[in-house]
């Protein structure tokens, strides 16, 4: 598999999405920003649980890549207690948080992590995770310091992002050393694809659904 090139595709398209040259044109607001947020920390409360599913699924067969899934999933706990910290900082309270719901994007992205980790190839699951990794180790903490420029929210409410634009550098290697060494046989391959895909779309969705929360800033 080309892991590099499917990495820069999947970096590429988010980048072209209207949300990004938003950002960078200083015309994101708040209500985005707080409206994506929500969806991070919707699914944020599922990565670990989904990662240790697939892992245990794994054990007998795959016991390399469930010793990274363990190891992942708990470095992926409490990252739910980031998002809610964000939130905090961008004006909402505690009793909001506690309500607040996924949209359609996001939601279909959570039960796919939760159809593939539980009851088919367990192997997709790792396409959902380069995704993600991907965008953070490439532009996470680019886009925390434009979405920290455009709402000068002089350090405050980008925790997420920041965090993990530092981490996911170093988790985005471990994960193509991983996929490289583990995910060979041809099923496996085509079921990781297919998940990278259908997660680079809903991960869009979600910015399809933020950028649409409220009209920009002229």
């Amino acid at each position: 598999m080309q892991l590099e090139s499917l990495q820069q595709n999947i970096s590429s398209q988010v980048m072209a999405h209207p949300i990004v040259a938003a950002i960078t044109a200083k015309q994101m607001n708040r209500i985005q920003y707080r409206t994506y947020m929500e969806d991070v920390y919707a699914y944020a409360q599922h990565s670990a649980q989904v990662i240790g599913l697939a892992g245990v699924r794994l054990i007998n067969t795959q016991p390399d890549l469930a010793r990274y899934l363990f190891h992942h999933a708990d470095e992926e706990l409490g990252h739910d207690k980031w998002a809610a910290s964000d939130l905090r900082d961008l004006g909402m309270a505690d009793s909001a948080i506690a309500v607040s719901t996924p949209s359609s994007a996001c939601l279909r992205m959570i039960g796919l992590e939760y159809y593939y980790a539980q009851m088919a190839n367990p192997i997709g699951l790792l396409g959902w995770m380069f995704v993600l990794e991907s965008l953070g180790g490439n532009i996470g903490g680019q886009i925390a310091r434009g979405i920290d420029t455009a709402l000068n929210l002089n350090g405050k409410g980008t925790y997420f992002l920041a965090g993990h634009g530092e981490a996911d550098a170093h988790h985005s290697e471990d994960l193509f050393r991983v996929i490289s060494n583990n995910v060979k046989d041809p099923a496996d391959v085509e079921v990781f694809l297919r998940m990278a895909r259908e997660g680079r779309e809903l991960y869009c969705g979600i910015l399809d659904h933020a950028y649409a929360s409220a009209p920009l800033v002229r």
